[in-house]
């Protein structure tokens, strides 16, 4: 037995260097958590908000607009035509109901250009955005009558609905989102590594890179639940997801010149 041997060379991963390292399920579980808990802290902030919002909106309705009642495609109010809705001004929105047979002046004669409005006739509605006008027949519309208490009595029914639409909206936004900003560190990474002549395939770039996006994700979900600097969140998001970045290509770095080193000495 030798004892005066020498042990051969331990190889000791760096934080990045394990990351990096780590298989393809992980990294997709990591970045489904991510796409996940982003999605559901807007659908539980922002989704809320909104349909608060259309609560509040249907609450109000009777306030601002007449009772409309459509029957058979044809649109009738109690009230004197044209009825021009009052709503506020910076919503800069105009709406006119003129439901007889043949209204004078021409009820698109009420919103002026460039603007947005509403036009409901008798058989069609008429959407106006700027430049662009739809026409919307209302012999597609069911029998219904519409006031605040219609309105509510829906907007229940259909509320877990509308939750529901806005979540699988969040997960597609920050599926494609988180995975565009992964493609894009990787290939920063990729540049970065290839213009100091350090090898490291854009594979591990990529699973580099979506450990880049844990930690931002966290802070941004805490400020969000807490409702924390709102206005700031998100450039707190990118300070957080640019110094995780830096930190870890820098330990990248570090590392792969230590054992390049290291082997040539």
């Amino acid at each position: 037995m030798n004892l005066n041997s020498e042990p051969g060379p331990i190889d000791i991963f760096s934080v990045s260097q394990s990351l990096s390292s780590v298989s393809n399920k992980i990294v997709a579980i990591v970045l489904a958590i991510c796409v996940f808990l982003s999605a559901m802290m807007l659908t539980l902030t922002n989704g809320l908000e909104f349909l608060a919002l259309l609560q509040k909106v249907a609450s109000k309705y009777d306030l601002y607009c007449p009772e409309i009642t459509i029957i058979d495609g044809k649109a009738t109010i109690r009230e004197k035509q044209p009825y021009l809705v009052e709503l506020p001004q910076d919503l800069n929105l105009t709406v006119v109901i003129d439901t007889r047979d043949n209204p004078k002046p021409n009820p698109l004669s009420y919103i002026k250009e460039n603007t947005t409005g509403l036009a409901l006739l008798r058989n069609s509605l008429i959407v106006k955005n700027r430049d662009e006008t739809s026409n919307i027949k209302l012999e597609n519309f069911p029998d219904l009558t519409v006031n605040s208490q219609t309105l509510t009595d829906e907007f229940a029914n259909y509320r877990f609905t509308i939750l529901l639409f806005i979540a699988i909206a969040s997960i597609v936004y920050f599926g494609i989102s988180k995975i565009t900003q992964t493609l894009i560190s990787a290939m920063a990474i990729s540049l970065v590594t290839r213009q100091l002549s350090i090898p490291f395939s854009f594979k591990r770039g990529f699973k580099l890179a979506t450990f880049v996006i844990v930690p931002a994700t966290i802070v941004d979900m805490a400020l969000k639940f807490f409702n924390v600097l709102p206005g700031s969140q998100f450039y707190i998001y990118l300070g957080c997801y640019a110094g995780t970045m830096f930190w870890l290509v820098k330990d990248l770095i570090t590392d792969l010149n230590q054992q390049t080193g290291h082997r040539e000495n």
